[in-house]
């Protein structure tokens, strides 16, 4: 009998000691088939136990389940409870500078996945659509309260810290109401009085054009004054800005310099695009090895484009030994935080039992996910699924609607395959089945907007 996943053994120690996040993702492996058989019945019995324990997730978690029918309301036995921790030695928390945007830095793509016929011919070509960009590059991400007044004292004598913690309240409307102006203005005065963390809010002010008007050239200067402080999330986007020639001349080497500054501070999203450029041969010698070794080291700080672009070269054997297993299992960490390209990759390779055992009801659903986020190849491959009731009930309709958004996409060979099997559909369909795909369609677009 093969032995189970480290990552599983671990999960079930602690989870069996009445660790409640142990339980929740010990719950969210049963539920999502990942690394185990999927069983939503063991995955319910660990979630509740979580629940139990004022686990937050878990406890949403369950309640989406139960709204999609899943019986949660079942006895499950309580475990022992887990002893506290040791006392450790308190250190003071300093808050980090707000998280930059990431690079929309991608693997080039491959042509859409041919049709479900031709896949056991065919099964090595995943297509590689373009990833997701995050917005949001200052998000302060703190729950705790903001007291304005505090805030003011200590900014109106000169406190960087506090006229950045500010700018940021101001930014966001904490304690305060949403002032853009008034946010820059703040930024400013701490960027020119030297502070790193001022200088990179003022840079991304005038990158997004809020509170004052956009410069590509004025966020140059104000990433390059941090950068030159070892700001990581400075050099980082200096980098994006120089690669993509932003307010200065493209240089992918000069770029690539600035890369490697924040990446030797251990910033993952620097060492992702280090990596692609190493994969490219971009600015710097192309070496798929590094490209491997970097991307490695981003994906273990968990950069989901780093896991989604490392399953590809292991799933080709380019830059390390082909690894289909560790291949699914990166693909899957990705689609599991959101990124729409490895939920569609990470569906194929559950569909075709690549490096993963085959479970067509867990590819329908990851597939569903990227397609419910606009993927329009997932969109084409879940409708075939649909109309042929493959991991799915048999469903025409939802078929026709996944067709018809497939249709749309700016993706040729996608668009034309989609529309012309929407059409063979729609004369199966006939008028009442049209409405009602129309009306899910309608339905679709008012959920996501």
């Amino acid at each position: 009998m093969a032995r189970e996943p480290e990552i599983v053994i671990r999960y079930k120690q602690l989870a069996l000691e009445n660790d409640p996040v142990a339980q929740f993702k010990l719950g969210d492996l049963y539920r999502l088939g990942y690394q185990v058989k999927r069983d939503v019945d063991e995955a319910v019995v660990w979630l509740v136990r979580a629940a139990r324990q004022g686990h937050k997730d878990a406890i949403n978690l369950l309640k989406k389940m139960e709204a999609d029918g899943v019986d949660i309301n079942r006895k499950v036995e309580d475990l022992p409870p887990k002893a506290p921790p040791p006392l450790e030695r308190s250190e003071p928390v300093v808050a980090p500078p707000p998280p930059r945007p990431k690079i929309t830095f991608p693997s080039v793509p491959a042509p859409p996945p041919p049709p479900a016929q031709e896949k056991a011919a065919k099964a090595k070509v995943i297509a590689l659509p373009v990833i997701e960009v995050e917005t949001d590059p200052l998000q302060i991400g703190e729950e705790k309260e903001v007291d304005p007044a505090l805030l003011k004292a200590a900014a109106d004598k000169g406190e960087a810290a506090a006229l950045v913690a500010l700018g940021n309240a101001y930014r966001e409307g904490k304690g305060v109401p949403v002032d853009p102006a008034e946010a820059f203005r703040l930024y400013s005065l701490a960027a020119q009085a030297g502070d790193a963390r001022g200088q990179y809010s003022l840079a991304v002010m005038y990158d997004l054009g809020l509170g004052v008007a956009q410069s590509a050239a004025h966020a140059l200067k104000w990433f390059r004054e941090a950068a030159k402080q070892g700001d990581a999330a400075s050099q980082f986007n200096l980098g994006n800005m120089i690669r993509m020639g932003r307010g200065v001349e493209a240089s992918p080497d000069v770029a690539a310099k600035w890369y490697r500054q924040a990446a030797d501070q251990g910033d993952s999203a620097a060492l992702f695009a280090l990596g692609a450029l190493h994969e490219a041969g971009s600015g710097v010698e192309r070496n798929e090895e590094l490209a491997v070794e970097l991307y490695r080291q981003a994906a273990e700080l968990g950069e989901a484009e780093a896991q989604f672009n490392l399953a590809n070269m292991l799933r080709q054997g380019r830059g390390a030994e082909a690894d289909p297993a560790e291949a699914a299992s990166l693909c899957r960490r990705a689609a599991a935080q959101g990124l729409p390209a490895a939920q569609y990759n990470f569906g194929l390779m559950l569909l075709m039992g690549a490096g993963v055992d085959k479970d067509e009801a867990s590819a329908a659903f990851w597939l569903r996910r990227a397609a419910q986020a606009g993927n329009p190849a997932a969109q084409y491959q879940l409708a075939i699924m649909c109309e042929r009731g493959q991991g799915v009930a048999a469903d025409p309709v939802e078929a026709h609607v996944w067709l018809s958004l497939a249709a749309e996409s700016s993706l040729a060979v996608v668009a034309d395959n989609a529309r012309k099997a929407a059409e063979a559909l729609a004369a199966r369909l006939g008028d009442s089945g049209l409405a009602e795909s129309n009306r899910r369609k309608k339905s679709l677009a008012e959920a996501s907007s």
